[in-house]
């Protein structure tokens, strides 16, 4: 009896614990107000796929036939799809020539893919929104670690694991190596920071430093980052950062709203911490892996710079598989001038 009652308060808890802070929901289509950034503010960049290659365009408009582009490999002769790589060949000017005078054809957003090559090994932010530390009960500060997944398109399909949750945040990418003494130009696009809460609450040892057990296993592995489409280069990257709003859905219900703006650290700050931390271990499973080397942190490296609150987890919650994501849900990610991210979980 006693145990029936525990056992019934435990998920009337978790049931409460994970209702939406919004009553918001999703209206009209996915893509119903898709805006981009005036060229005056800066450049958008995606790169559009067509019979298994990538070339790069250079977003101007949306129409309702499509994305109205500038393809930057046919307007320069030569195969370009990479845009850190031509940013630092032809430079920003040249592109924003391009984007200005560039003949300009129509593109669909369903064939748009991750908008830049990237490899496996990226750099995390935690609790960098005060909210989202609160309703975590993480309270120490903000930390970082590492998130060892290699980005996956906008509209990929997601792999369900364990306790598994969504994390909508505003991904930075550095456009050359950050150094020591140097910062770096920075681009940015939304990501999905899908995490599987079971072992990162599992493998977590408060005795050593926040984020060097637990994260790397529960936020890693194939398919936990969807990116993009956009890459957008402000500016100004203090305006841009303030002006970023977005919002997250689970089957069309609000769960997160947030503006990028109530960031604690920067992405200059946490590219900035990553460089210090670079003789810092972090533990995935046996290995021992780290943030980055001290010399730098590579070009196309991508800063996650952490999530608002919304989250499904909640210490009380975590008993419950069914009190996270299940297969078939959709969860929708978007933001103005960095597009939509939409992934079924499977």
């Amino acid at each position: 009896m006693a145990a029936g009652a525990v056992a019934l308060a435990l998920l009337v808890t978790s049931i409460v614990l994970t209702r939406p802070a919004f009553d918001d929901r999703l209206e009209g289509g996915p893509l119903d107000g898709l805006s981009i950034l005036p060229l005056e503010q800066g450049l958008t960049l995606a790169r559009v796929l067509t019979g298994g290659a990538a070339k790069l365009v250079i977003v101007r408009g949306v129409s309702p036939e499509g994305l109205r582009v500038v393809d930057v490999g046919a307007a320069l002769s030569r195969p370009l799809n990479d845009p850190l790589t031509t940013i630092t060949s032809i430079g920003l000017e040249q592109l924003e020539h391009l984007a200005r005078t560039g003949e300009e054809t129509l593109v669909r957003y369903e064939d748009l893919g991750v908008p830049l090559p990237a490899g496996g090994a990226h750099i995390a932010a935690g609790t960098n929104y005060a909210a989202h530390a609160k309703e975590t009960g993480i309270e120490d500060g903000v930390f970082l670690f590492p998130k060892l997944s290699a980005p996956t398109a906008w509209n990929a399909s997601v792999r369900r694991r364990g306790r598994f949750d969504y994390e909508a945040e505003l991904c930075a990418v550095p456009l050359t190596p950050v150094l020591p003494d140097r910062p770096a130009a920075f681009g940015y696009m939304i990501c999905n920071d899908f995490t599987d809460r079971w072992p990162l609450v599992r493998d977590i040892d408060f005795d050593q430093p926040l984020g060097t057990t637990g994260f790397a296993e529960g936020k890693g592995g194939p398919g936990m980052m969807p990116l993009g489409p956009f890459l957008v280069v402000p500016r100004d990257d203090t305006a841009f950062c303030k002006a970023v709003r977005f919002e997250l859905f689970v089957n069309g219900r609000l769960r997160q709203r947030s503006s990028a703006a109530l960031m604690i650290w920067s992405p200059a700050e946490i590219a900035a911490q990553a460089l210090k931390a670079c003789r810092q271990d972090y533990r995935k499973g046996e290995e021992l892996v780290r943030l980055t080397g001290c010399e730098s942190i590579p070009a196309g490296t991508i800063l996650l710079t952490g999530t608002p609150a919304g989250v499904l987890f909640h210490p009380a919650t975590i008993w419950n598989p069914l009190a996270y994501l299940q297969p078939g849900d959709e969860v929708l990610m978007r933001a103005p001038w960095l597009g939509v991210l939409q992934n079924r979980v499977e």
